[in-house]
């Protein structure tokens, strides 16, 4: 990481990536999908970005657990800190495998988060290649190998310089996001819309089409559900014509993407027949609408997507998307 650093330097009008080598720390074992070997494929493929791209490639210290109350309930913080410190095999369900040092991938994947959320405070985009992922966890739970949202903490944080802000939070992963859903259930002030695979037969089991919020949430939830199997051309269209029913509706001012890559064709899971240009076309409208409602303030994290493969020249061909993107409007 420290050669990409060096490779990409820090100027303020750059397209920003944020990761930490503690992010590797995180051992699940040889049987679990979500292994570091995520995280260094997609560096190996930044590495063979040109070096006149528009990009900073920063390493942000780690969060402290003070900064992860903004979204998680301190006990739950510290049983967690305690069954990492004990290398107990998982927390709170056998998906969530653990190891001495899971923490300090927690604390440092946080960090990440922190530094994107003063970014967008600046007008500024990136995007955070952190694991463990965050969108299915909840205040105070851990699930589908996730232990703090990532989203929700750059809205918490957010939050406290502009207390009125408004947030489009958009999720592909195959995978319904629970956590960030129910997070915001029943907050006007946060969108959030998911395009995933089949809750009845799939995990989470939640994000039912009539999932919409509650009280004054209302109609600010969307979850548009597909086939198991479906085509990328299903895929892209239920994405842009539901996306483009909704985006003007709450007039965000940051644009939020909880980036998962397991609807692609060649994930392990083979739950759906995305290809990369479909996710490509996605991003590319997603940074357009961030450009016309939100200023160009975008922010993605990584989240699922198991094919090292895909991830390696995906993610970087994403990144380098966004950058010349974000670059014409400096």
């Amino acid at each position: 990481m420290k050669d990409l650093s060096r490779r990409f330097p820090y100027c303020k009008e750059n397209f920003q990536i944020y990761s930490h080598p503690d992010c590797l720390l995180h051992e699940v074992g040889a049987d679990h999908p979500e292994t570091p070997e995520r995280l260094s494929s997609i560096l190996r493929g930044c590495s063979g970005l040109s070096a006149d791209l528009p990009i900073s490639f920063q390493i942000p210290p780690p969060a402290r657990v003070s900064q992860l109350e903004r979204v998680h309930e301190k006990d739950y913080l510290m049983r967690l800190k305690i069954a990492c410190l004990r290398s107990n095999p998982f927390f709170m369900s056998p998906d969530n495998h653990i190891s001495s040092q899971t923490f300090r991938a927690v604390l440092a994947a946080g960090g990440c988060s922190l530094a994107l959320a003063a970014t967008l405070l600046e007008r500024g985009a990136g995007f955070a290649l952190v694991r463990p992922p965050g969108h299915h966890a909840g205040r105070k739970n851990a699930e589908g190998f996730c232990f703090i949202n990532h989203a929700a903490l750059v809205i918490e944080t957010i939050r406290q310089n502009e207390p009125e802000a408004a947030f489009m939070v958009v999720d592909f992963d195959v995978h319904h996001g629970n956590g960030i859903n129910f997070l915001y259930y029943d907050d006007p002030r946060v969108f959030y819309y998911s395009l995933h695979g089949p809750p009845d037969h799939i995990f989470p089991n939640t994000g039912h089409v009539n999932e919409t919020g509650q009280g004054e949430g209302t109609g600010y939830t969307r979850n548009i559900t597909l086939p198991l199997g479906s085509s990328g051309g299903q895929w892209l269209q239920q994405f842009d014509v539901n996306l483009c029913c909704y985006e003007s509706r709450i007039q965000p001012d940051y644009l939020l993407v909880n980036a998962g890559f397991d609807a692609h064709k060649e994930d392990p899971f083979g739950l759906m027949n995305v290809e990369d240009h479909h996710f490509l076309a996605a991003v590319r409208h997603l940074q357009a609408i961030a450009r016309e409602k939100c200023g160009g303030r975008i922010g993605l994290f990584l989240e699922g997507g198991y094919s090292l493969a895909v991830l390696e020249r995906l993610v970087p061909a994403i990144i380098a998307d966004l950058a010349v993107e974000h670059s014409k409007k400096m």
